[in-house]
């Protein structure tokens, strides 16, 4: 099976058809060859968003023409599946260039279509598809098939040892989407190839093959029985379509470097295959075979040195017009003049991304292995010393960090002393942080002039980019325990992280004011702050927050504390620079 994940309706069309054609006619021929109707080189079609960027009316409008294009190109339902083409409605995936995307929102939304999609991969012979439910904007309506299969975390496949589980089938599952260029450079786009990437790392439990030496992506999902759990594991391959950022080879030179070479080329052969049939046929006859021209058309390995790439080539323009202009809300002159000239539509060069493999996990034992010290990103030399030690970096993140930030290197990206107590210059450093990170999560850490440490884990930005950011809940407050730091457990004390109650993080720009809060607020009185900056960082204030189920976090009566030092981390995906 194969899964096109794209942030836009008419992103299918505009890049990835040389590709989807390739594979469809691949699928078509495979299914010539055995006479069956097997799925799992079937391809999907997942869009994160449908496209709502100027106006909310667009979305069912953009919508339908998605439904529309991916019929052109061959991407529709049949018998065994309604989950060919799904096109998201949510208002966290907000379309447009300064919305930010979470990763791990990302990843999870892939991961229920991988289960819902589950149902059609099977063989007969494990379970037969239901083919009552219906898939609309954001899933299939029937619930049993949305609650059928299972996601298997690291935890459950250490548990499962115990239990009685068989592994029934393995499918192979390939993801189509962009690399980190984006194609177009566009935030969505790499915001999309960003949570792929989350998902493969973190979803996926990452395995070394002893044969090759390779690491392989696996996922696991399970049904429960009464007797025993129906596993099935998929091999997660993830392919990214390489962005062309030359304008010039993107628009004009392709043409020389790959269509006249070709062209020439081709020429060559029919002058030779003309010589064979008019004298080497009526020498040699049958004896001979005749010489093979190779088509443009067709999917390519092409090596160069250590780089190696799968290209995929199509020679169907009017295609590609047809697709594109079934967006035709969306079909506005450049993009004529790019569905002519663009190598996109000529040409997909896909690279092949390697799960990153972090550590063994111990499935004999009840805990898995501990893990290694937190990693932080070096300044220069000049800079202040961290407000915390390893140990409390230690500490917090076992404490206060989902699994998925576990594995991740912290950078300091606003520190009071280094960078001084501008609110403004302090705002923009965050907004560039996280406009080009991508990444919403970050940890407030506060050194009070008595020595107290306390501070809270934002899993929303903190300077929030876009009206729409998402839920808060995965926030928390803390408090450090400076007396006695040999026990990592007594280091973090955490307030409200397991507490479901809704949260805010609030920044008032006019009143140069950062704080945790909004508890219940049902009598139309907001209680105070669970911890609160302001005045340009020279002073804050602690209270009782029921949204955080939080003490005061210093021991000061009043809560009020005057700052000494503030620091601001994020965590850095990808390679560190």
């Amino acid at each position: 099976m194969w899964l096109l994940i794209t942030a836009h309706p008419d992103d299918e069309s505009m890049f990835f058809i040389p590709t989807l054609r390739n594979l469809i006619n691949c699928n078509s021929s495979n299914q010539k060859d055995t006479k069956s109707d097997n799925n799992t080189n079937k391809i999907q079609l997942l869009c994160l968003s449908n496209g709502d960027y100027r106006d909310v009316s667009d979305g069912p409008i953009r919508t339908k023409e998605t439904y529309k294009a991916c019929s052109i190109i061959g991407i529709q339902n049949d018998s065994r599946t309604t989950t060919a083409v799904t096109v998201l409605n949510d208002d966290r995936m907000k379309d447009g260039p300064n919305e930010v995307w979470s990763s791990d929102l990302i990843a999870n939304f892939i991961l229920e279509h991988i289960r819902k999609a589950v149902p059609s991969m099977l063989d007969d012979s494990i379970t037969k598809p239901d083919k009552s439910h219906d898939y609309i904007l954001s899933g299939p309506k029937d619930k049993k098939i949305q609650q059928s299969w299972h996601y298997m975390d690291k935890k459950r496949i250490q548990s499962s040892k115990s239990e009685q589980s068989n592994i029934v089938q393995t499918i192979d599952i390939n993801l189509l989407t962009f690399d980190k260029g984006g194609v177009s450079n566009h935030p969505n786009h790499i915001d999309v190839f960003k949570g792929v990437q989350y998902f493969l790392n973190e979803k996926c439990i990452v395995e070394t093959c002893k044969s090759s030496e390779q690491h392989i992506a696996k996922l696991r999902l399970y049904q429960e029985k009464s007797n025993n759990n129906t596993v099935i594991e998929l091999n997660v391959s993830v392919h990214t379509l390489r962005t062309i950022s030359n304008p010039l080879h993107k628009y004009f030179l392709w043409i020389f470097v790959d269509i006249i070479p070709y062209t020439f080329t081709w020429l060559f052969k029919i002058i030779v295959y003309l010589v064979y049939f008019l004298l080497g046929g009526l020498l040699w006859g049958k004896k001979g075979s005749s010489p093979q021209i190779q088509q443009f058309s067709g999917i390519r390995s092409i090596s160069s040195g250590k780089d190696s790439h799968q290209q995929y080539r199509i020679m169907e323009p009017i295609l590609v017009w047809r697709a594109m202009a079934a967006h035709y809300s969306q079909f506005v002159w450049y993009r004529r003049l790019s569905v002519m000239f663009s190598r996109y539509t000529y040409i997909n060069d896909l690279e092949k991304i390697n799960p990153i493999y972090i550590q063994d996990y111990d499935y004999e034992d009840d805990n898995i292995t501990s893990l290694s010290p937190v990693v932080t990103i070096k300044e220069k030399e000049s800079s202040p010393d961290f407000l915390l030690s390893l140990l409390q970096m230690n500490a917090l993140r076992e404490a206060v960090l989902p699994t998925g930030l576990h594995h991740r290197p912290w950078k300091r990206i606003y520190s009071l002393i280094r960078d001084g107590d501008s609110f403004v210059a302090f705002r923009k450093q965050l907004e560039d942080w996280h406009g080009s990170q991508g990444h919403q999560s970050s940890i407030l850490v506060v050194k009070t002039t008595t020595g107290e440490v306390i501070g809270g884990y934002a899993s929303i930005p903190i300077v929030p980019l876009a009206s729409s950011l998402g839920s808060a809940a995965g926030s928390c407050l803390f408090r450090l325990n400076t007396k006695d730091d040999n026990d990592t457990e007594k280091i973090v004390e955490v307030y409200g992280k397991s507490y479901t109650a809704t949260k805010k993080i609030v920044f008032d720009a006019t009143r140069c004011m950062i704080a945790f809060g909004g508890g219940d607020d049902s009598d139309g009185i907001d209680e105070g702050f669970g911890l609160c900056l302001d005045d340009n960082f020279a002073r804050g204030t602690t209270a009782r927050c029921s949204a955080f189920q939080n003490e005061p976090l210093v021991s000061n009566q009043d809560g009020i504390f005057d700052v000494l030092d503030i620091e601001i981390w994020g965590f850095v995906f990808g390679s560190i620079g």
